[in-house]
């Protein structure tokens, strides 16, 4: 059983329990003169049912505790304290209910072990994982008021008691609030408090280091590639007719234009922003480049108001696949066609006779790849290679495949794979941001590149004259998913001993963000800005553990770096080292990955699903002794996600 349906099975056992021990007290209103059988035997039978499924639910929790401490521990240290408690207040009633003794009270202590139980539940909802003994006491407190009022109400104790508990219930609530409402108003967490032992935040006691000296330096080395783009807002007529409002960076189509430089070259990019009233930045995504040139938001620059301009720099050094988008306020802004795609060629030149990025969205209701949607038709010799550059500019995971002839994974997030094996009938997963380079030989009939997103947005490829088969059976939605931790072959790089670690615990609770109460996301219990972030030096090598508790997809992608996996749910990777920097987390998941600290300075590391980073999931990695001038809210309104 995986670990999601586990953490579903529990909380709905939690449920029950608490909710059938309530309704027994509930139902336990008649005194012993006035009481029937039925009543008993009904009282007696949601008791005992709702002992059942509170056993059951201690089952499951310890279940899940051997899945890992991240998805049980606060049900451990304060969920089962609290049905313990309940289980037992509870029984007393339940017992003096029976035989008439001290029949408010024991009403009292039925409804009140009822209480403690839903606290119980409460607890993995309110609380979180790592626990919280603040949030715990709140609980407690919540539910010896709740009892006391449930006692002065049946034993009829007068107003002054029934208003003394109501109003102290009040002033507990209130003060929880405000006590987590002042939380969100803390000052950010996102840059090293010196936690390696350094005085302050400053490493070897040098002067701290601010992002903007984080810059390529004006003497780098490499021809010159000039590249301007203006953010502007502009209409698109799709291939459906539709016409629609886009936002771009001087594109034709949805997508920006397609950066294509060549390896060794300085590539120095130019951004004016027209008319987005929010401002932009540019991200390049996946692309390690110098911090200061990261275009973060209130974290490596201010955003470009409507009107300003900002210039990147830095050396192609990588090649591989990547993509470019804004990082401010990037929930609305990418998913209206602020993105585009870099490729950053080898030195020596590509070896496929046709070269394709294709970017993957949806805006308008229709799916984009390139440039537009619907069919679109390319020609190559039979015999020639052909490389489909496919990014996932989406936010929600995506399944891709070549329908037609057999097709290798040649790389992962910009990084070649070794030793992959040509497949058919296979599919590719994307996260939210990932990207995948499929290459394939083109044999003498046409073949298909298609996606689970639309049967009508296809891109067909084809011998001079020839077509697709009309026939040709669409794949994606049912053949078997190609597991990328076992594929391909190599040895793990030898990156050293481990000298930091970090953890991720993704969730969902309510929590208040930006003063407002909201059903966020969160890390580690927090909303940023105020996640705790990963503190390292330069040139540690971390270990990071990613464990999803919740029931969504997080596709979590660190700024700056790729990540080495390690394993996923406990099963080492076996196949080609996999450098990512997109790791689609899926409910119940815990990743284990390697970092490499050879990049200076704040780095976000988010989920891009961007609308859950607007929510929440955001935090840093950060190195001792580098700082931020800029501000994540404020007058320039940067919103970093």
């Amino acid at each position: 059983m995986t670990t999601a349906a586990l953490l579903l099975l529990q909380a709905v056992a939690a449920i029950a329990g608490a909710g059938l021990w309530l309704a027994a007290g509930f139902t336990a209103g008649s005194a012993a003169d006035r009481r029937t059988r039925s009543e008993r035997m009904t009282v007696l039978a949601l008791a005992a049912g709702g002992t059942l499924a509170l056993l059951a639910a201690a089952v499951l929790t310890a279940l899940l505790a051997g899945r890992g401490w991240w998805f049980a521990g606060e049900k451990v240290t304060v969920g089962i304290p609290f049905q313990i408690v309940g289980l037992a207040a509870g029984a007393v009633g339940f017992v003096w209910w029976l035989r008439d003794i001290r029949m408010p009270l024991a009403r009292a202590l039925m409804l009140g072990g009822g209480y403690a139980m839903a606290a119980g539940v409460l607890a993995t909802w309110l609380v979180g994982y790592p626990p919280q003994p603040t949030a715990a006491g709140v609980l407690l407190a919540a539910v010896l008021l709740a009892t006391g009022l449930t006692w002065a109400l049946l034993a009829h104790r007068g107003r002054r008691a029934v208003v003394g508990f109501a109003g102290l219930i009040a002033v507990l609530l209130v003060g929880g609030l405000g006590w987590s409402w002042l939380s969100d108003m803390a000052a950010p967490s996102i840059e090293a408090t010196g936690g390696h032992g350094h005085d302050a935040a400053t490493p070897g006691g040098e002067a701290a280091i601010p992002v903007t000296d984080l810059r390529t330096p004006d003497d780098a080395p490499g021809d010159v590639h000039a590249v301007a783009l203006t953010a502007a807002r502009h209409e698109v007529t799709l291939a459906s007719g539709d016409t629609i409002e886009a936002w771009g960076f001087g594109g034709d189509g949805v997508a920006g234009p397609e950066l294509r430089v060549t390896e060794g070259e300085l590539v120095e990019v130019t951004l004016e922003n027209r008319d987005i009233d929010d401002g932009v930045t540019l991200h390049w995504h996946g692309y390690d480049v110098p911090n200061g040139e990261d275009g973060v938001a209130g974290v490596t620059q201010d955003s470009v108001a409507p009107g300003d301009r900002f210039t990147y720099r830095f050396t192609a050094d990588q090649p591989g696949t990547y993509w470019y988008h804004t990082h401010q306020a990037a929930s609305e802004g990418v998913r209206r066609g602020l993105y585009g795609m870099l490729v950053v060629e080898p030195r020596n030149g590509v070896a496929e006779s046709l070269d394709l990025a294709l970017p993957v969205h949806r805006i308008g209701g229709e799916v984009v790849i390139g440039a537009t949607d619907g069919p679109q038709s390319f020609e190559a010799a039979a015999g020639d290679t052909v490389r489909l550059r496919v990014a996932n500019t989406e936010q929600t995971p995506i399944r891709v495949t070549i329908a037609g002839a057999p097709f290798r994974v040649a790389a992962i997030d910009g990084r070649d794979i070794e030793g992959g094996a040509e497949v058919e009938q296979r599919s590719v997963r994307l996260g939210a941001g990932a990207r995948a380079d499929l290459v394939f030989t083109m044999p003498a009939t046409g073949v298909r590149f298609e996606t689970d997103l639309s049967e009508a947005s296809v891109v067909d490829i084809a011998p001079a004259g020839g077509t697709v088969a009309a026939d040709l059976p669409r794949e994606v939605t049912d053949v078997p998913e190609l597991d990328l931790l076992a594929y391909g072959s190599g040895a793990r790089p030898d990156i050293g001993p481990f000298t930091a670690e970090g953890e991720l615990v993704l969730d969902r609770m309510p929590r208040f963000l930006g003063g407002a109460p909201t059903y966020a996301y969160t890390v580690n219990g927090e909303v940023f800005p105020h996640v705790a972030p990963i503190e390292v030096r330069e040139g540690d090598v971390v270990k990071i553990t990613v464990a999803n508790r919740g029931f969504d997809v997080h596709p979590m992608h660190v700024h700056g770096h790729h990540v080495l996996v390690l394993s996923r749910d406990g099963v080492a990777a076996t196949g080609a080292p996999l450098w990512l920097d997109t790791v689609d987390v899926r409910p119940g998941e815990v990743w284990e990955l390697a970092l490499v600290a050879d990049n200076p300075g704040i780095w976000m590391d988010h989920c891009h699903d961007l609308a859950h980073a607007a929510q929440g999931m955001m935090m840093t990695l950060a190195y001792d002794g580098v700082t931020t001038p800029f501000e994540h809210a404020g007058a320039h309104g940067n919103r970093p996600e």
